[in-house]
C-alpha cells in the first residue's frame, strides 16, 4: 500500500478541473452582468454555503432521498443527509473517518451513496493518498451507520484523483455470503481512466486485485467518466476525451464477474459514439441510456450546443441514433457544464436535466420519458447562481418526482423537479 504522502494531494493533481472552473467563472460573470438579480440560485434549499464536493443522490422507492459530499477541512468531513420525500435536508451528519485520519492526505476523495436491499444505506468514498476505500453502512435506512471501514487490500483502488461514479454491482448476487454484503462499481479519473470492483467483506491486506486502469483510452486528458448496466448485467463506462476534437467513447466489460471483472481483457473497447462531451449514463428496466453534448457543426472547434440522449443497442453493442433534446445557441452554453440523466429503478422513466446560460440568468431544464423513444420538456427546475461547472447529480422517484443537486458559487444546492414560475423580464 502507499505511504500517506508518497503522492500530492488531490488538491494538487486537478488542473484539469481548475481549469474548467476559470473558464465557467469567466463565462458566468459575463452572462451574469447583463442582469444579476435575475441570476442568483432560487433552489429548493442550501445543502452547504461552503461544500468541497459535488452530491451525489438516490432516492428510495418512497421517495426519500440519500445525499452524500464533502465539506472543508483538514482533512475534509464526509457529510450525508437523508431527505423526506418532496422535503429538504433537515439533519445533516458527519460520518467519522477511520481512526488516526487526523491531516489534509487523510481525507477521501467524492462520496457516494449506495441502496441496497433491505434498508441498507452505504456511503463509499476512495482515499486517493492512501489508495485505499473507505465505507460506512447504515442497516436502517439512514438513520445511523456503523463505524467506517477502511479496505486497505493491495491495489483495491484504481488510483486516480477524480471519483466520477459509484454504482451497486448489478449482476453480482451475494454469493453465499450472509448479508449485509454489497459489491460496487466505482468509476474514475485523472490521470488515465480507471475501473474498480469493490466487495465490502474485502479481507483487509488480502491479495485480491480489485481495481485497474485502462491501457488505451486515448490521447488527450480525460474528462470524466459515467456507469451504466448493459442489458446482460455487466458495467459499461462511458468518458470524454478532453481534447481537440473532444470524444464521447466507452470501455464495456464481456466476460467474467468479480475478480475476473478486474482484468482489462475482461473488456472490449474502447468505442467511438462521436464528438461530444459531459456524458452521463443511466440504467434501468427501459434499457442504458446516454445524454451528452455533442457538436452540430463541420467545425469541431465550436462549443457543442446540441443536447442528445441515446438508447444503447445490445444487438450491435453501439448507442443508436440520438433524440436531440434541443438545441442552444453558443451563447446559452457554458464549456465543461453540463447535465445528468436517471432512470427510475422501478418505472423505467428518464429524465434529463440539463442547465441553460443566458444573459436572463441560468436555469437548470428537465425533460421527462415514460418510454425512452419520446421526451417532453417540463420546464426550468432550478435557478442557478454563478460559477456552476461540472455535472449535476439527478435522482427520480417513482411518481416523476425526486431531486437534483448542483454546485454554484452559492455552494451545495438542492432542487425539486417542480418546474419553477417564469419571473418577469425586467429591464435594465
Amino acid at each position: 500500500m502507499h505511504t500517506a504522502r508518497s503522492k500530492p494531494h488531490p488538491s494538487h493533481a486537478r488542473s484539469t478541473l481548475l481549469r474548467r472552473w476559470l473558464v465557467v467563472v469567466l463565462a458566468a460573470t459575463a452572462s451574469a452582468a447583463l442582469c444579476s438579480a435575475q441570476a442568483q440560485a432560487q433552489p429548493l434549499a442550501k445543502l452547504d454555503a461552503k461544500a468541497a464536493s459535488a452530491g451525489p443522490i438516490v432516492v428510495d422507492a418512497a421517495g426519500n432521498g440519500y445525499v452524500a459530499w464533502l465539506h472543508p477541512g483538514s482533512p475534509e468531513t464526509v457529510m450525508f443527509c437523508k431527505i423526506p420525500a418532496n422535503s429538504s435536508c433537515k439533519k445533516p451528519m458527519t460520518l467519522p473517518l477511520p481512526s488516526g485520519s487526523n491531516g489534509e492526505d487523510d481525507g477521501t476523495s467524492q462520496p457516494f451513496p449506495v441502496l441496497a436491499a433491505g434498508n441498507q444505506v452505504w456511503v463509499v468514498a476512495p482515499r486517493y493518498v492512501h489508495g485505499d476505500i473507505v465505507y460506512w453502512l447504515s442497516i436502517n435506512g439512514g438513520q445511523s451507520f456503523e463505524p467506517p471501514v477502511d479496505v486497505t487490500a493491495p491495489e483495491d483502488y484504481a488510483d486516480n484523483t477524480n471519483v466520477d461514479q459509484i454504482l451497486l454491482e448489478p449482476s453480482e448476487p451475494f454469493l453465499g455470503d450472509v448479508p449485509p454484503v454489497a459489491y460496487f462499481d466505482i468509476a474514475s479519473s485523472n490521470p488515465g481512466l480507471g475501473f474498480s470492483w469493490l466487495p465490502s467483506n474485502l479481507v483487509a491486506g488480502g491479495s485480491q486485485k480489485t481495481g485497474f486502469q485502462f491501457e488505451s483510452p486515448g490521447s488527450g486528458g480525460i474528462g470524466g467518466a459515467t456507469l451504466g448496466e448493459q442489458p446482460d448485467g455487466f458495467p459499461l463506462e462511458a468518458y470524454w476525451l478532453d481534447s481537440e476534437p473532444m470524444e464521447v467513447r466507452f470501455y464495456r466489460q464481456t466476460a467474467g464477474n468479480g475478480t475476473v471483472a478486474q482484468l482489462p481483457q475482461a473488456w472490449t473497447g474502447p468505442t467511438t459514439v462521436g464528438n461530444g462531451y459531459l456524458p452521463q449514463l443511466a440504467s434501468g428496466p427501459h434499457g442504458l441510456f446516454l445524454a451528452d453534448e455533442v457538436y452540430p457543426h463541420s467545425n469541431t472547434s465550436l462549443v457543442p450546443s446540441v443536447l442528445d440522449v441515446s438508447a444503447y443497442d445490445s444487438a450491435t453493442s453501439t448507442f443508436g441514433p440520438p433524440k436531440t433534446l434541443v438545441t442552444d445557441p453558443q451563447s446559452e452554453v457554458s464549456l465543461h457544464s453540463g447535465g445528468t440523466i436517471d432512470e427510475n429503478a422501478s418505472t423505467g422513466e428518464l429524465a434529463v436535466a440539463w442547465p441553460k446560460f443566458a444573459p436572463s440568468g441560468t436555469v437548470m431544464r428537465l425533460w421527462t420519458s415514460s418510454n425512452g423513444s419520446t421526451f417532453k420538456a417540463v420546464g426550468d427546475v432550478a435557478k442557478v447562481g454563478f460559477a456552476y461547472a461540472g455535472n449535476a447529480y439527478l435522482a427520480l422517484n417513482s411518481k416523476g418526482n425526486g431531486f437534483v443537486t448542483f454546485q454554484d458559487r452559492g455552494g451545495l444546492e438542492l432542487a425539486d423537479l417542480t418546474p419553477i414560475k417564469k419571473a418577469k423580464k425586467k429591464h435594465h
